[in-house]
């Protein structure tokens, strides 16, 4: 800051302790000493405001700003400004407070309800207040392009999927040209299960946007969901600029090429684990390949993984790698030439739905850790079934793809000849109430240190029922049965229609037939397990 306005900052930190004071004398003479350096009226004030973040000297943005809040605290410009510079700085939950006592000074502030909507969006607020919000947006500017972008969001996370697209269609009507309309649109249309159309405006968006990394990632996983893979795996790769994904930050700096079909003679290609355990432990199929290619042109494989695979990874591919590291940062790493993400593994390979590698198992627990599950288990005679019901509680669809503990218990309770066990660590809370509704489950899940633990529990289970999340994979990987319960737009893995899954055959995908709509796919899972647990009874 210029050391002027720092005088001029200084000045306006006096006038606002003259004012907590009393002081109303020394007030004024401290806001005329800072009014000989700089502007003090709302025009000038939002022009340096504006001038500091874009020279991103966002502390003294907020600074300034929340001294001026100080000295007027029943104007609504003063909060809202306070607001944004809080914003601007990646403090949305701080924006919070001065949003909302704007709010309640003037509800018509321009921008207001937009800006307080967008803070309660990224801090995971309450969607009802974020939709109320941008409802009263639209209702006084019908042709609020920004208000109807971010009402189809609020609109779906209230699970109102028709008025989702009746938003995402709106801001198209007002702006067929923008790409984030038409990007907006296709996640929509999505929800609504119109993947045709979704493809149609998918496409546009990044026609309309083609450097929009967000967008292309957008289209590639349409593609890959309708099993356009020979699309989907190159337009992947935008992945890692999507501003929008947890892989942004995420990359670490290896200092090697990224492996894009180079000559491996004499080199050696580090594999690496990205995202979440779940693709870990889905892709993790394609290391005997990549090591088969790499060892033929004569090079060496390293695989660095998750340190929470323990060793399930080296015991199930160590003999296809020449190393496995679980180390956490670049410089522990064997000596490498290239690099690839784990996930980049099916488009360098070529890979189509029919040539996916689903024999299973691949992945092998510990069979000491599995003969002593048996002997604990051994007493138990009726059919074993592991219970997933909520994916990680950060990702972004998971109050449309989880089930919900209660929604088993309801289900389940009633059922004779089976034996139910938690596979969700850190739910205690969720499998005492599921006890309390009735459903009889044990929880054995704070004695896994990490997922080779996991992987010899669920090894000696007869049935994984699991919504999409690392569970699901797991018992998918061990060759167990499996069923895996879906909402209506799934992780792209699952596709749009199938039954059966060519990544996991011994797999069977149970599908939410309308937006939210679980009761139905509970029924048919609660009709096929009662059948399960008599059949076996019978033997």
């Amino acid at each position: 800051m210029p050391p002027l306005i720092a005088h001029f900052l200084t000045f306006l930190r006096h006038a606002a302790a003259a004012q907590s004071n009393g002081d109303a004398r020394a007030r004024a003479l401290w806001l005329e000493a800072a009014a000989h350096l700089h502007p003090t009226d709302s025009g000038s004030i939002d022009a340096l405001m504006v001038q500091l973040i874009e020279q991103q000297d966002l502390a003294q943005a907020v600074a300034l700003v929340e001294t001026v809040a100080r000295l007027d605290s029943q104007s609504a410009a003063a909060s809202v400004r306070l607001g944004y510079a809080l914003q601007m700085a990646g403090r949305d939950r701080d924006a919070l407070a001065p949003y909302r006592h704007a709010l309640a000074i003037d509800p018509a502030f321009a921008q207001l309800r937009k800006n307080l909507a967008i803070a309660l969006n990224r801090t995971g607020g309450d969607p009802g207040e974020e939709r109320q919000l941008l409802e009263a947006a639209v209702a006084a500017d019908p042709a609020d392009f920004a208000a109807w972008i971010s009402l189809m969001g609020a609109r779906r996370a209230c699970f109102d999927v028709d008025g989702s697209l009746a938003a995402a269609l709106r801001a198209v009507e007002l702006d067929p040209n923008s790409a984030l309309a038409q990007g907006n649109l296709a996640q929509a249309l999505k929800e609504s299960q119109r993947w045709d159309d979704a493809l149609v405006h998918a496409t546009r968006a990044c026609e309309l946007a083609p450097a929009n990394a967000s967008l292309r990632t957008s289209l590639a996983v349409l593609h890959l969901l309708r099993g356009g893979y020979a699309d989907g795996w190159p337009a992947h790769e935008a992945r890692w600029n999507d501003p929008a994904s947890m892989l942004t930050s995420g990359r670490p700096e290896f200092g090697k090429p990224q492996w894009r079909g180079e000559s491996l003679a004499g080199k050696t290609l580090l594999v690496w684990g990205e995202q979440g355990m779940g693709d870990v432990l889905q892709f993790c199929r394609f290391i005997p390949l990549l090591a088969q290619r790499v060892h033929r042109e004569g090079g060496r494989l390293v695989w660095n993984s998750f340190p929470q695979m323990g060793e399930l990874l080296p015991r199930s591919f160590g003999e296809h790698i020449d190393a496995y590291s679980p180390a956490c940062t670049v410089e522990a790493l064997p000596a490498f030439d290239f690099e690839l993400p784990l996930v980049s593994a099916p488009w360098m390979l070529g890979t189509r739905v029919e040539t996916i590698p689903s024999g299973v198992p691949y992945l092998h627990a510990d069979p000491a850790a599995r003969d002593a599950w048996r002997a604990r288990l051994a007493g138990e005679t009726r059919l074993k079934v592991g219970l997933a019901w909520t994916g990680s509680l950060a990702h972004g669809r998971n109050r449309f793809r989880r089930v919900g503990c209660e929604r088993y218990a309801h289900a389940f309770r009633e059922l004779e000849g089976v034996a139910f066990y938690s596979l969700q660590p850190g739910a205690t809370a969720d499998v005492e109430a599921a006890r309390a509704a009735g459903l009889p489950i044990t929880d054995f899940t704070h004695e896994w240190r990490n997922f080779d633990d996991t992987a010899a529990f669920v090894s000696e289970l007869d049935l994984v029922i699991s919504v999409c999340t690392s569970a699901a994979h797991l018992a998918g990987a061990l060759g167990k049965r499996t069923w895996v319960l879906l909402d209506v737009n799934p992780y792209w893995t699952w596709m749009t229609d199938r039954r059966d899954s060519p990544w996991y055959p011994t797999a069977a995908l149970y599908r939410q037939r309308q937006f939210a709509q679980w009761q139905p796919v509970m029924d048919e899972v609660a009709s096929d397990l009662r059948v399960l647990a008599q059949s076996r009874a019978r033997f």
